[in-house]
C-alpha cells in the first residue's frame, strides 16, 4: 500500500498546477462577464489589451456579449462587436443569442446594434470556441 501513495506523490504538483490554472481560468471569466455587466468598458480594454480571450463562456456558455446586451449596456456591446470583433451569434445553453437577450429584456437599442453588425459579420473560417491565437490576434487587431 505504501509503494502505491509513493508511486501516486508524483501526481500531487500536477494536481495543483491544474486546480491553479482553472482557478485562473474561472476568475478570467468571472472578471470578463462582471466587468460587461457593470458596463465596464475600461476593464474590458485592459483585459482585451492583456490577450485575455474575449469569447470566454461561463458554465451556462454565456459570453461576455450575453450579458452586456441583457444589461443594455450600449457601449459595451459596441466595443465587444467592433473593437474585439467577437461572434455576434454565440449560443448559451438555453440556446438564447445576445439579441434573443436583448429583445426580452426590451434594450431595443442594443437589438439595432446587433441586427446591422449581424448583417455585416463574416466569420472566421472555423469556429475556435474562444479559443486560440487566432481569437487573441483578432481582439488585438481591433484595439490598434
Amino acid at each position: 500500500m505504501s509503494a502505491n501513495i509513493l508511486n501516486m506523490s508524483h501526481l500531487l504538483p500536477i494536481c495543483a498546477e491544474y486546480h491553479s490554472l482553472l482557478s485562473f481560468q474561472v476568475k478570467s471569466v468571472i472578471n470578463l462577464l462582471f466587468a460587461a455587466y457593470t458596463g465596464d468598458v475600461s476593464a474590458l480594454r485592459r483585459f482585451a489589451l492583456s490577450a485575455m480571450d474575449m469569447e470566454q463562456r461561463d458554465y451556462d456558455s454565456r459570453t461576455a456579449l450575453h450579458v452586456a446586451a441583457a444589461e443594455g449596456h450600449v457601449e459595451v456591446v459596441r466595443f465587444l462587436l467592433e473593437a474585439c470583433k467577437v461572434n455576434p451569434f454565440p449560443k448559451d445553453r438555453w440556446n438564447n443569442t445576445p439579441i434573443d437577450e436583448a429583445m426580452h429584456f426590451g434594450h431595443h437599442d442594443v437589438v439595432k446594434i446587433l441586427q446591422e453588425y449581424q448583417n455585416n459579420y463574416k466569420p472566421l473560417d472555423e469556429p475556435n470556441n474562444g479559443k486560440g491565437d487566432q481569437t487573441i490576434q483578432k481582439n488585438l487587431d481591433g484595439l490598434l
